[in-house]
């Protein structure tokens, strides 16, 4: 697939993107070692600071980012340094640094990371959600990994398995010479595409006990939508939880009964799995009554339903703030991109602007009524 966006100014933004490459394909933390390895030690012949210097002197922003399904490599250059920046991409991934000194160098900074990591309460009441709540797959450990058990042979043999032809998208944008993408197609072997895998979350609770003042509570309950339906998730949601002050959550935790500064809810439809998930931090004393609460509000949302003004201030919102959703140049382009990958029709986005503004009351009620599935709450909690 080639997604393309053009605009005049003097810059082009170039992806090319391993699709089903990411964590939930790989050993614990291996797709993300392998991300950091492009990123940050070069190539074999050009290892590390010469290779970066090349960029540098070039003015080419280079990221390489690992998520749970793909592996993304964003350039971004001045037109006229078009042809250099194509030329140093498939440098990259035709002679990455697999040296024993380079494997070792990228374990010793991912741990120091994972170090750094043990202190973040928001984060580790985040990944003890998916260790509860998925256990026994890819899900249940986070994308960087907690333990790297795994050998410089493997990192290459997932490169070789998983940087295929079959995997591969292309996102181009800005002011650009046309780019034979053939030549990137090129420089890797015809392969299977794996098969997506899809989770269900179940329903479970851990806590972990630190030392501090506040509670961290992460939450999360099966949403189960399918894509047609996708546009009454987004904005029963934002009437629950998403929409910031005026939400549910948010007017009955911190603005009627100030348990909490932040708290809030959203839908995460993915590939992998399709959830409601949330968070919100309160003082250790109020930790049980908030989560009461928040049973509550969620029961009674599903119970109930919303009233009138509710959605139309939902619908004023969301309609209203489109623009600013699709404004930049990158905002285009992963648009374009999430349409494709996700599977969506062409112009999604606008065609879904259409539906929330003649969705009725009578219908998104009957919706949310449907799904008493988010009522089976999970919890993760850090807490003293």
């Amino acid at each position: 697939m080639i997604i393309k966006e053009r605009d005049n100014l003097d810059r082009v933004i170039f992806e090319v993107i391993f699709e089903n490459s990411g964590s939930l394909f790989a050993k614990e933390g291996l797709a993300n070692f392998l991300a950091k390895t492009f990123k940050n030690r070069g190539t074999s012949k050009n290892p590390e600071t010469k290779f970066l210097k090349k960029l540098d002197d070039n003015a080419i922003h280079l990221s390489i980012a690992s998520g749970k399904e793909t592996i993304t490599f964003h350039t971004s250059f001045l037109k006229s340094k078009q042809k250099t920046a194509l030329k140093l991409l498939k440098e990259l991934l035709v002679d990455p640094n697999f040296s024993e000194i380079a494997f070792e160098k990228t374990k010793k900074e991912i741990l120091a990371s994972i170090e750094r990591k043990k202190s973040d309460f928001d984060y580790i009441a985040s990944i003890n959600l998916n260790k509860a709540t998925f256990p026994q797959t890819p899900l249940a450990y986070p994308i960087m990994g907690e333990k790297l058990e795994f050998s410089l042979e493997e990192v290459k043999n997932h490169y070789k398995n998983f940087f295929i032809q079959e995997n591969m998208t292309f996102v181009i944008g800005g002011n650009f010479d046309e780019i034979d993408t053939n030549k990137f197609l090129e420089l890797f072997p015809n392969g299977k595409k794996a098969k997506m895998p899809f989770f269900t979350p179940i329903q479970n609770e851990i806590i972990e006990n630190k030392t501090t003042e506040q509670a961290y509570i992460y939450f999360n309950a099966p949403f189960n939508v399918n894509k047609k339906e996708h546009y009454k998730a987004k904005i029963s949601t934002f009437i629950l939880g998403a929409g910031g002050f005026g939400s549910r959550i948010m007017e009955e935790i911190r603005v009627k009964n100030g348990l909490a500064y932040s708290a809030y809810a959203s839908n995460s439809f993915t590939n992998h799995t399709n959830t409601l998930k949330g968070y919100m931090q309160t003082k250790i004393e109020n930790q049980s009554f908030a989560i009461d609460k928040l049973k509550e509000i969620i029961l009674d949302f599903s119970q109930n339903g919303i009233k009138e003004e509710e959605l139309i201030q939902a619908k004023n919102f969301l309609i209203g703030s489109e623009p600013l959703r699709n404004e930049t140049l990158n905002q285009k382009l992963a648009r374009k991109f999430n349409e494709y990958y996700n599977g969506y029709e062409k112009n999604y986005y606008k065609k879904e602007l259409k539906l929330i503004e003649e969705l009725s009351l009578n219908e998104l009620n009957n919706f949310i009524k449907n799904h008493n599935e988010i009522n089976k709450l999970s919890f993760s909690i850090v807490t003293k």
